[in-house]
């Protein structure tokens, strides 16, 4: 993997400087101070390629926008909780426009600007202009997604059809635009002989990979429709199963965005335009060593409970005291995992995940003795003066963290793989559709698969074994209610992809989630919505109701007069499901 990074290194740095040179020149109509102001160095026009490098990358390697996936999104699943962000925010539902509008603001003025304007240049090219419109898709995904009815149609055409102010598709017309433009796009690859150049993803420019990439997604956009719109639903997904270019069935076809191993450059890179890490990994790191990311007592459970090989692959215990900011290897981020369990064990106990809205040192867990986790006494006896017993570590060491196996800079962007749409397919069979094959087959292969997706591209070690995946998968069948199983095993495999995992969470209402109205508050955070229950949508940035104040008021009428996050979108049905 890493030898293919390296050859398109050359082309990432290109891209950077391209940018900087493309959209901060100013025209000027006199000859002669227009020679004086050109800088010769730079490039004059923007290469499509490039433009999708950039778009590409952005997906998950804009730091700038990840608190919009950290404050927010993954609070909102229950995968994460106990960091300060998360529980400021999407444990206290606090609504913050700053934090709410970052993935817009940041998607927007960027990935679908220059998404709009390679497209317009490259009628000459089919191959990679039907690769960026199908980028253009999956990005407006997100953010239809996350806020509802958004500009999709003429988002992006201020420069190239004078549109500065886009109107606001309703959701329902947005969807049949996705699968218009997938089937277009889909049939449009092949047809020239230009190569994509700018893929940076794990489909290699490959156009037969593409194919199965823009019908693969057109079977999740169906699904996601499938409880407002079954018959177009069902329609769209059985067009992409049928497609003669098939879809992605196999994990070495799985779609992700690749990244760089580098240290992590945090707002001052996103500022930059360097989007080469990671950036979502970035941020579940946290900026310093009191803001790592803490795993949910939702997930946690769920996990322990179905003796799931996936708990302790997922969480660690470390002694993360004296780690370092922007590289997260071992030497800083010491595993205590088998120590502290072993303690647990000894004195009875259970492990301690924070519930939704608790930080990790509220409901206070009482660390050991020092003497009772050896390694930490070790580092305490040797290097006294680093603190590793000081300010609470210890206690929050008792807490179970993410692994930073998953915060890793080059860890894949996660598109689609082939276990989402073996569960795709395993959900689709039970909805009668025509689909070929069994449930129960579709189902088993896709917990497989997810558990060999953290095999093949997130442990470094300790990776889940033969034996430990069958067993699981003959112990755990389709039971009496086959959305909640596939579902919850959906919400597990979207660990990495935080839109999607909460997306089809809010679509099939499965997992089970906590009520967060029946948890508890706590003394330091922000409180201000009477309605405690977790949001279904963000809230549209408060400076579109200045610059966009036409079209921003139509979208809010159809929300029913207020900006309500309370307010389910077109796709989303029902309630969810809470305990």
């Amino acid at each position: 993997m890493k030898t293919i990074l390296k050859k398109h290194s050359r082309i990432l740095h290109l891209m950077i400087g391209v940018m900087v040179a493309a959209f901060t020149c100013i025209s000027c109509s006199d000859d002669t101070m227009e020679t004086l102001n050109t800088d010769g160095s730079k490039a004059s026009a923007i290469d499509p390629n490039a433009q999708l490098t950039t778009s590409l990358l952005q997906t998950y390697g804009d730091f700038s926008l990840m608190d919009t996936y950290r404050s927010y999104i993954s609070g909102f699943t229950q995968q994460f909780a106990g960091g300060w962000n998360v529980t400021n925010y999407a444990g206290s539902v606090h609504a913050d426009n700053d934090q709410e509008s970052l993935a817009w603001s940041r998607y927007y003025s960027i990935s679908i600007k220059n998404l709009v304007d390679a497209i317009s240049k490259t009628a000459d090219q089919p191959n990679v202009n039907a690769a960026l419109r199908i980028h253009r898709i999956y990005l407006l995904s997100l953010l239809t997604d996350i806020y509802g009815d958004v500009p999709a149609t003429e988002a992006g055409k201020a420069y190239t059809a004078g549109i500065a102010n886009p109107r606001y598709d309703k959701q329902q017309n947005i969807y049949s635009y996705f699968f218009d433009e997938l089937d277009s796009c889909e049939r449009q690859l092949g047809t020239g002989t230009d190569n994509i150049t700018g893929d940076v993803t794990s489909l290699g420019g490959n156009i037969s990979k593409w194919k199965k990439y823009a019908n693969s997604l057109r079977m999740r956009y169906a699904m996601r429709i499938s409880d407002v719109d079954p018959q177009k639903a069902e329609q769209e997904f059985e067009k992409a199963y049928n497609s003669p270019d098939g879809f992605i069935a196999s994990t070495d076809e799985d779609a992700y965005v690749k990244y760089l191993n580098k240290p992590f450059t945090l707002y001052e890179g996103a500022r930059k335009y360097d989007f080469r890490v990671n950036a979502f990994s970035e941020i579940l790191y946290g900026q310093d060593a009191t803001s790592p990311s803490f795993i949910c007592s939702t997930l946690f459970n769920m996990l322990k409970d179905n003796n799931d090989p996936r708990l302790y692959r997922i969480c660690r215990h470390y002694i993360n005291t004296a780690r370092s900011n922007i590289t997260p290897s071992s030497d800083g981020n010491i595993d205590v995992t088998d120590e502290v369990v072993a303690y647990l064990k000894r004195n009875n106990m259970e492990e301690s995940p924070c519930n939704p809205g608790a930080a990790w040192y509220d409901n206070w867990v009482s660390a050991p003795a020092n003497s009772e986790i050896p390694t930490l006494d070790n580092l305490v006896k040797n290097n006294p003066s680093v603190g590793y017993d000081a300010n609470n570590a210890p206690a929050r060491m008792m807490r179970p963290f993410l692994s930073i196996d998953f915060e890793q800079p080059d860890n894949p962007g996660i598109l689609i793989t082939s276990a989402e749409v073996n569960f795709l397919l395993a959900e689709a069979k039970t909805k009668g559709w025509k689909v070929s094959g069994s449930a129960e087959d579709y189902y088993e292969k896709g917990i497989r698969q997810s558990m060999e997706l953290l095999n093949d591209l997130y442990l470094k070690s300790n990776k889940i074994s033969e034996k430990e995946i069958s067993t699981f998968i003959d112990t755990h069948h389709l039971g009496s209610n086959p959305k909640e199983d596939i579902n919850t095993q959906a919400w597990i495999l979207h660990l990495t992809n935080p839109s999607e995992a909460w997306a089809n969470l809010r679509r099939s209402d499965y997992p089970v989630l906590m009520d967060r109205t029946k948890l508890s508050t706590f003394d330091g955070f922000t409180y201000d919505d009477a309605n405690l229950s977790t949001p279904v949508r963000l809230q549209y940035p408060s400076l579109e109701s200045r610059y966009n104040k036409s079209n921003y008021e139509d979208a809010i009428q159809r929300l029913g007069g207020t900006d309500n996050w309370h307010q389910r979108m077109w796709w989303d049905t029902k309630d969810g499901n809470f305990k």
